[in-house]
């Protein structure tokens, strides 16, 4: 007994000489080498556009620490811009690039970074994915493959039937431009892209439509536009994305009557949350309509 007291003695007067000696697993080097270094460095913001292959110039680049705007920049002929004041890694920030008519929100977490970059580079460098908005126009045709422009009417007489069916198509002009959907954690609203139908009589049955919006009199009809089918991407000789979307909806002749008529507005909006417009009129504070079609539906 009095050897085992001697051995513990011994072992607790050298344990911090011992201990040094053992290899010992370090969790904090651990999390350190995985995620990088924790720094406090501004931040290079680089703004680029990944449809058209190249950095966005002269863009309004907004940093927002939760609700609050932390600084206001413009990026350079590169495509990027610097912060002022220093943003610690793991910290949560909101991104407004707006260039134009072209806006989208980004949530990002800031970068750790690696021993080397640590030591040797005075900003920390963030990448953010843009878009150029695109020009858009609205095509009607119906299932006898008659094409309507806008202002035209739809006549149930003429065509013979009670009922039609027209597809609604959507066309991007422009080359390497398209639409990208975000989320306003400002305003707490979605950015989709919709197109909304309205209309003020209630002659005609309409269906095909994700939902209906009544204000006053008025009925708006909603349908989500994808952003693959606003986005036309050339890449070489090739449409990798065409830019076309299309949208099929029936009408019924309903109640009119010979000579009467109904009038119908298709508008395609950018920045535009369905929940936010039923509850104000509006898409968002940011909803923009990019491209209007009129059609009138006669008996």
């Amino acid at each position: 007994m009095l050897a085992g007291i001697l051995i513990l003695f011994v072992l607790w007067m050298f344990w911090p000489s011992i201990a040094a000696h053992i290899p010992q697993q370090n969790i904090a080097e651990q999390t350190t080498s995985t995620r990088g270094v924790a720094v406090t460095k501004p931040l290079q913001i680089a703004v680029t556009d990944p449809i058209a292959g190249q950095a966005v110039s002269g863009a309004s680049v907004l940093v927002y620490e939760g609700n609050v705007l932390k600084e206001s920049l413009t990026t350079d002929s590169a495509g990027k811009a610097t912060t002022s004041l220093p943003y610690k890694s793991g910290t949560q920030l909101y991104i407004k690039v707006v260039n134009g008519n072209s806006k989208e929100w980004k949530a990002i977490t800031v970068p750790y970074m690696s021993p080397e970059d640590a030591q040797s580079l005075t900003t920390n460098f963030v990448s953010i994915p843009f878009f150029t908005l695109g020009t858009y126009t609205i095509k009607v045709m119906d299932q006898f493959g008659n094409v309507y422009a806008s202002g035209d009417t739809v006549n149930f007489t003429t065509l013979g039937v009670s009922t039609v069916t027209l597809t609604i198509t959507i066309y991007n002009t422009v080359d390497n431009t398209g639409y990208v959907s975000s989320y306003d954690p400002i305003n707490k609203v979605n950015w989709y892209a919709y197109l909304v139908t309205s209309t003020s009589g209630t002659a005609v049955g309409i269906t095909g439509f994700d939902q209906s919006v009544q204000r006053g009199t008025t009925t708006y009809y909603l349908v989500h536009v994808p952003d693959d089918g606003l986005t036309r991407q050339l890449v070489g000789q090739t449409y990798v994305k065409p830019g076309t979307w299309s949208y099929t909806i029936t009408i019924n002749k309903g109640t009119l009557t010979a000579g009467q008529s109904q009038a119908f507005t298709i508008t395609l909006y950018a920045y535009f949350d369905p929940q936010y417009f039923a509850a104000n009129g509006v898409g968002s504070p940011d909803a923009l309509a990019l491209a209007t079609f009129t059609l009138n539906v006669g008996a």
